[in-house]
């Protein structure tokens, strides 16, 4: 194998690296925005969850007061 021929391959197998770092760098900002959407989307089932447990507890509220104070006929 000649020198030129040595250099050409090590230059192929470097430029292959180079390649395969960018695929894997482009693959991990990916999955940083895949994750960030995961998040993002926990964040709003727990605000949903938050919402219904508020509106459950205004409704046992208003149950508790009626129980309490009776209900009135029109005045």
């Amino acid at each position: 194998m000649t020198r030129a021929e040595i250099r050409a391959a090590m230059h192929a197998i470097l430029n292959s690296h180079d390649e395969a770092l960018s695929a894997i760098r482009a693959a991990n900002e990916q999955m940083q925005a895949g994750n960030r959407a995961n998040q993002d989307a926990i964040n709003r089932h727990d605000d949903a969850i938050v919402s219904a447990i508020e509106a459950n507890r205004a409704a046992l509220r208003l149950l508790n007061r009626l129980e309490e104070e009776g209900v009135e006929g029109p005045s």
